[in-house]
């Protein structure tokens, strides 16, 4: 859970932006639009060791992610390129900085989202964080 809250606390950190409106909506990210809960949380090639906080939810809205836990919430702008072999998504803080990271959709329509952590910003090559110090987590769609 503390390795989440870290994760967690990284996307907090990119707070300040408000929500697009939807006619802004670049197709290519069409399907990350509405609300997603975190249901796995791995790190370093390990599960996390505490259950996921039911709280913490990811929306995608136009260009923006906003990232709530609890009462804590922040945002950033998102681009994707899908095209890429893994498909590459870029968060950047209304500051400038940016977290670069991959994501696949499953069959099933769950979102996988990897990024690294620490100070440096190296786009993960893959979805195994094993031996490394990404962080891979796994969002299902919230029913509206």
């Amino acid at each position: 859970m503390i390795r989440l809250a870290l994760f967690c606390g990284l996307m907090l950190s990119l707070a300040g932006t408000a929500m697009a409106d939807e006619k802004d909506v670049p197709k290519e990210l069409a399907p990350f639009q509405g609300t997603w809960k975190v249901v796995k949380a791995e790190y370093g090639g390990m599960a996390a060791k505490e259950p996921v906080r039911d709280d913490v939810r990811f929306t995608f809205k136009g260009d923006k992610l906003t990232v709530k836990e609890g009462k804590k919430d922040g945002a950033a702008s998102c681009t994707v390129d899908a095209k890429k072999d893994p498909a590459e998504i870029t968060l950047v803080h209304p500051k400038g900085e940016t977290v670069s990271g991959i994501y696949k959709f499953d069959k099933d329509g769950k979102l996988y989202l990897c990024f690294p952590k620490g100070e440096k910003d190296v786009r993960p090559k893959s979805f195994d964080t094993k031996d490394t110090t990404n962080g891979l987590l796994v969002l299902e769609k919230v029913k509206e």
